[in-house]
């Protein structure tokens, strides 16, 4: 009897297993379909499809439905064992999954509120009155299962609150994926006019410098390091440059090229993503829940990126007037051979390193410093070949080394390091700029009357928090210790004919430089551009004798060749 008793224990205990097993695989697959539908969320370019989403949701199933399976699953039981209660459960429970649903919506809401944040320069005001819906929606079906949960234990046909829930909830869901599917799609250009080219008698040369930051700048301009970001200081216009997130450098290239935020420039992003199992391309991937780290995994596959042009920037608008453009705006760091020995010697003398000195760490330094070099050394040979009315080069090789030393220049931010290190590698962002000080003496000199100098980082730097510094160790990159993500400001310096001498500028913002530009060289401002004309940079004699031109949008105007 003892033996048959056990035997039913056990095969009840099992069958109860594979109901709570098979009641957390539906959760799993929900919270699949809640990411499927945050993925579509951000990636504003790609159409919506009932193939794509069931396909994402299917693909995200496995890694992040996992998780939620077991998660679910354990909860389960966990709960049983503090409460003392057993709990029945039926293959397909309807309690279970209210209750589950609305625990993972609120996670998700979270998530969905932090992506928001971070992409919220994707989303115009139509869209994000679509997300904000959505949210609105998704919460309102998390309070309502508390609801029809709380009605069981009131009435005596328990069955009936919570079959009106589901119903509820499928009609809300419906609703919450509805409305990805009214993002409006690709706009079709619509030749509203066409504009006489203009004859163009000043140049621009713009150089990008990624992680400039004032709270290094300024030190080092009062110790007299860096002589020529103080002649732009003392004889030019300068400010803080507001940046926006995500403050990657392809996407603020082409917002600082535009005038436009990346809900109507579109370019999202440098590669493309793609799901194991899946024929879609993501331009981006969600934040905070680790998504690309499925690229390690073999589960996300990065590919070259190739995001449709929606807005027509500064060197398309110059090039449309009958002048030329040279425009080497994004480095691409790959596969690249091994630096000539013209950037290797260059690297010795500006960081006082031996050739033969093959530290681990230095090679981010060097690498980063000899593809700076290599690119400024090309481009000023070629820009002195083309005589382009603009030139616009960006280097980044700052922001790689101010990503793995800026401990080092700052060690009291982060506890015990290594004296030894601290002088090793302390000075070694200081170096970084005085050689950037260096380049811009070099166009200072070769500068023209009737040319203008604009030097800008469209991202400062910050410190990495103590979590941050944390989940880099996970990750397997223990050397990093200062970001951009928090959209610290850039800097941005205007100097030539024209400009107002001794002069700050506030609240500039990245999407700005384009409209300015545009009016120094007396071609008309699109009304649609996000960024205006910063007059205040300007010398009251030149704003009297320029007026501002407008246009609708240059999307929507032809350019007529001279």
């Amino acid at each position: 009897m003892s033996l048959t008793l056990a035997g039913f224990r056990a095969t009840y205990s099992s069958m109860k297993f594979l109901k709570v097993l098979a009641n957390s695989t539906i959760s799993g697959l929900f919270f699949a379909g809640l990411l499927a539908l945050l993925t579509l969320d951000i990636n504003i370019n790609l159409p919506f499809e009932v193939a794509a989403f069931g396909e994402l949701a299917l693909a995200l199933a496995l890694p992040y439905g996992t998780i939620v399976l077991v998660a679910v699953l354990s909860l389960f039981f966990i709960v049983q064992f503090f409460t003392g209660k057993r709990f029945a459960i039926k293959a397909v429970s309807p309690s279970f999954l209210a209750v589950s649903f609305a625990l993972l919506i609120i996670v998700f809401l979270f998530i969905l509120w932090e992506n928001a944040s971070y992409f919220r320069s994707f989303l115009d005001a139509g869209t994000s009155g679509r997300l904000r819906a959505q949210a609105v929606v998704l919460a309102a079906l998390a309070a309502l299962a508390g609801a029809a949960l709380y009605a069981t234990r009131k009435y005596k046909k328990k069955i009936l609150p919570l079959t009106v829930y589901f119903l509820v909830f499928a009609l809300g869901s419906v609703f919450a994926v509805g409305q990805r599917a009214k993002y409006p799609g690709d706009r079709a250009d619509a030749r509203a006019g066409r504009l006489e080219a203009r004859k163009i008698d000043r140049n621009v040369v713009l150089v990008g410098l990624d992680g400039l930051s004032l709270d290094f700048i300024f030190p080092m301009i009062a110790e007299g390091r860096l002589p020529n970001f103080s002649w732009l200081v003392e004889s030019g216009t300068w400010g803080r440059l507001e940046t926006i997130p995500p403050t990657e450098s392809f996407i603020l290239n082409h917002s600082l090229m535009t005038g436009k935020l990346p809900a109507k420039h579109r370019q999202l992003s440098l590669n493309s993503y793609r799901l194991f199992y899946g024929t879609y391309r993501l331009d981006v991937t969600p934040r905070f829940i680790l998504f690309r780290q499925m690229v390690r995994l073999g589960l996300l596959k990065a590919l070259p990126g190739s995001p449709p042009r929606a807005a027509k920037d500064l060197g398309f608008i110059i090039e449309a007037n009958g002048s030329s453009a040279l425009d080497l705006d994004f480095p691409v760091r790959a596969s690249r051979e091994n630096p000539g020995p013209r950037a290797e010697k260059a690297f010795g003398l500006a960081f006082k390193v031996e050739p033969s000195d093959r530290n681990r760490l230095l090679k981010f330094a060097r690498d980063a410093f000899t593809e700076d070099w290599e690119r400024e050394d090309s481009a000023f040979a070629e820009k002195g070949r083309r005589q382009p009315e603009l030139f616009h080069l960006l280097l980044d090789g700052l922001n790689t080394v101010e990503a793995y030393f800026y401990k080092y220049s700052h060690p009291e931010q982060f506890g015990s390091i290594n004296q030894e290190d601290i002088n090793r590698y302390g000075p070694l962002i200081t170096r970084y700029y005085e050689y950037y000080d260096q380049l811009i003496g070099k166009y200072l000199a070769s500068l023209k009357d009737d040319e203008l100098l604009v030097v800008y980082s469209s991202f400062g730097v910050e410190p990495l928090p103590l979590w941050k510094r944390f989940v880099e160790w996970i990750l397997g990159n223990p050397d990093v210790s200062a970001y951009h993500e928090d959209t610290p400001a850039g800097v941005v310096f205007f100097y030539g004919e024209g400009i107002e001498k001794r002069n700050t500028v506030e609240g500039m913002r990245i999407v700005d430089i384009a409209p300015t530009i545009l009016y120094f060289l007396g071609l008309p401002v699109g009304k649609d551009m996000d960024g205006i004309v910063q007059s205040p940079v300007f010398a009251r004699d030149f704003t009297a004798e320029n007026p501002i031109f407008y246009i609708g949008s240059y999307e929507e105007t032809e350019i007529k060749s001279r």
